[in-house]
């Protein structure tokens, strides 16, 4: 024999060649099975690598049945309950650890009947311990929570197929990201899914955001948008139908990548008109990305369109200020906006009354959780009026503001009693100078306000502890109630 023939890699790779794929899953049931059996036994240097290319990939459960000495048909019996022994263990390990990629080509009760005896003692677990690739297209919705024992480290392909006409619970998968962490490839399919409205996922292919993209009744996407790998949406899964852009049903859309700029290249491409975004990052972000995104947002979708809008990011960055927002003041229709990123944001009393003038049905505006993060806010308790002035349907604002500079408030903000629905105050954890006179203020102009939380990182509730007491002494006071407030 040449001395070639006496390497296992070399021959390994001969009778890969000799080994004719095929569907069928019965001793012999092709001729490349026949051979790579007949070179296994041929000589002791064949043995080896003729074994190992013979049960790479495996049919389940056919060849694991063949390997033990009870008939065939037992297997198939509704209620077989007995276990493996240790001589059959010793048998099927002879094969077992070469198993690289596992098809399921059975109905039940024979396919439960092998995975159930699997399980049990005295098989060591898990039972194909190099397994890489998985394909189950296997119709039996009670077979699912049994195929975790091939839910490997090596495991790097999976796909699984279910009934259409059923919805099973697929909570057998959720081990997957433990268990499996060097998975790559994850096929589910089998529902027709013709009334899915909300889907949240991590990172999809192109045949899967292909298939989202215009599905008919989704409403609700959260996805995670790729890096350098930018998504093709010029196939239009509805020949027969007017072509729509894609995304164009949802209304609530969440978005996440590891920077904004493929986000923002993301929206320019697909054009989307939700009335929610979501919007995360993991980088820091620059106020002159800031700046390109909100200018695509405005550039793309229709002013009327966007409500809700959410960004987040919690690494430092540059402070931003009103040019870098400036975009957004054309989204007449905003409802709540939450800026919670790393940047300090700076805006002068006037432009927070601009930006309320912008968007007179504001509800909610958060800016970082109420944190300062540079000191002191530009921003006064004057600006708030005035933002709630433009807002009267303002219920929460997490602001940083400088509670110490009181200038340019009227003494008796009265003509602001009951004008507003402002409830829910955050405020930055900053100290008060003089927190009876910002108590005083507060009572008047936003009487909804029973409690001044503080926001940010600093959750230092000292700072505006006095003023929260002189805040339940003028409600008492107001509500007719001062004796109240004594006897406490």
């Amino acid at each position: 024999m040449h001395p070639a023939l006496q390497l296992n890699d070399i021959i390994y790779v001969i009778f890969r060649h000799v080994n004719d794929p095929s569907l069928s899953f019965q001793p012999g049931g092709n001729v490349g099975q026949t051979t790579l059996a007949a070179l296994a036994r041929t000589c002791q240097t064949f043995h080896e690598p003729a074994l190992d290319v013979l049960w790479e990939d495996l049919y389940f459960p056919h060849p694991l049945v063949y390997c033990l000495p009870y008939p065939s048909n037992e297997w198939r019996l509704e209620y077989r309950t007995n276990a493996l022994t240790t001589g059959d263990w010793e048998v099927l390990q002879k094969y077992v650890p070469r198993v690289r990629s596992l098809t399921f080509h059975a109905a039940a009760p024979l396919c439960r009947n092998v995975l159930k005896a699997l399980r049990q003692s005295p098989i060591a677990q898990p039972p194909l311990p190099n397994l890489q690739r998985l394909d189950y297209r296997h119709f039996m919705p009670e077979d699912y929570p049994l195929l975790d024992i091939f839910f490997v480290p090596s495991l790097t392909d999976l796909t699984i197929e279910v009934h259409p006409a059923t919805f099973p619970d697929i909570s057998f998968i959720s081990p997957l990201a433990t268990l499996c962490p060097h998975l790559t490839s994850f096929r589910l399919f089998g529902y027709g899914l013709p009334h899915l409205q909300t889907l949240h996922c991590d990172q999809l292919s192109q045949a899967a955001i292909t298939f989202v993209a215009w599905h008919l009744s989704l409403t609700e996407l959260d996805i995670s948008i790729p890096s350098g790998h930018p998504y093709n949406f010029s196939q239009f899964l509805h020949p027969t139908l007017p072509r729509i852009p894609p995304f164009s049903r949802i209304k609530s859309f969440g978005m996440n990548s590891i920077h904004l700029t493929t986000i923002t290249a993301f929206i320019k491409a697909i054009q989307p008109s939700p009335s929610h975004l979501r919007i995360t990052t993991s980088h820091a972000l620059s106020p002159e990305n800031l700046e390109e995104f909100f200018g695509i947002l405005s550039n793309q979708w229709r002013h009327a369109s966007l409500q809700i809008l959410q960004l987040e990011s919690s690494l430092p960055g540059a402070s931003i200020d009103i040019d870098t927002i400036k975009p957004l003041l054309r989204f007449s229709n905003l409802r709540e906006l939450h800026l919670l990123m790393g940047n300090p944001v700076r805006f002068s009393d006037e432009e927070l009354a601009t930006m309320g003038a912008s968007w007179p049905g504001l509800e909610v505006i958060n800016l970082n959780d109420g944190d300062t993060q540079v000191d002191p806010s530009i921003t006064t308790l004057r600006g708030l009026i005035l933002l709630v002035n433009k807002c009267p349907l303002l219920r929460s604002a997490h602001l940083a503001i400088n509670t110490n500079v009181l200038e340019g408030i009227e003494e008796r903000p009265t003509s602001m009693v009951g004008a507003n629905d402002l409830q829910h105050l955050v405020l930055a954890g900053t100290p008060v100078e003089n927190p009876r006179a910002v108590a005083f203020i507060v009572s008047l102009a936003f009487p909804k306000v029973k409690k001044i939380a503080v926001g940010g990182w600093r959750n230092d509730e000292r700072h505006f502890g006095k003023v929260n007491e002189y805040l339940e002494m003028f409600r008492l006071v107001r509500g007719g109630r001062w004796i109240d407030f004594v006897d406490t």
